[in-house]
């Protein structure tokens, strides 16, 4: 498994994976246009023969990284995917002399929380009815870097 930056040759995948996961997805034109973002660091997890495991995305301005989505395919969960990827987009933003990265995450999604408080991220604030479908609150963890 290894983490390469998102492509045009993932962008069907990735799409279909956002329809899986979020309640809101991305639509594949939506990725396609953060190939071309220069705000943008979009990850994506292949296994050995290119298939598409999850992608992670991220914008960063004046050194502030905030991660947009971290997602994963229901059948590669549980095998270090989603950590390969946040540990990407982590090294990424080191690299480029980042300052912090923040996400959201929602409270009862407890297998990503526990994967963001052992990379280092801390809860720092709660953002009151956030998500939809179902309605929730926020929390919002922050990784500082410097």
């Amino acid at each position: 498994m290894r983490a390469v930056p998102l492509q045009e040759r993932h962008l069907d995948e990735a799409a279909r994976l956002e329809t899986l996961c979020f309640s809101r997805p991305w639509s594949r034109q939506a990725l396609a246009e953060e190939l071309e973002n220069p705000t943008a660091v979009f990850m994506a997890a292949e296994d050995d023969t290119g298939e598409l495991l999850g992608y992670a995305g991220m914008h960063v301005v004046c050194g502030e990284g905030y991660i947009d989505n971290v997602a994963v395919f229901p059948q590669a969960r549980r095998r270090g995917v989603g950590r390969l990827l946040v540990q990407s987009l982590v090294q990424w933003i080191r690299e480029h002399e980042g300052v912090f990265l923040t996400l959201e995450v929602r409270p009862s999604n407890e297998p990503a929380i526990s994967l963001y408080g052992s990379l280092g991220f801390e809860e720092v604030g709660r953002r009151p009815r956030f998500y939809e479908c179902p309605t929730e609150d926020a929390l919002l963890m922050t990784l500082y870097l410097a």
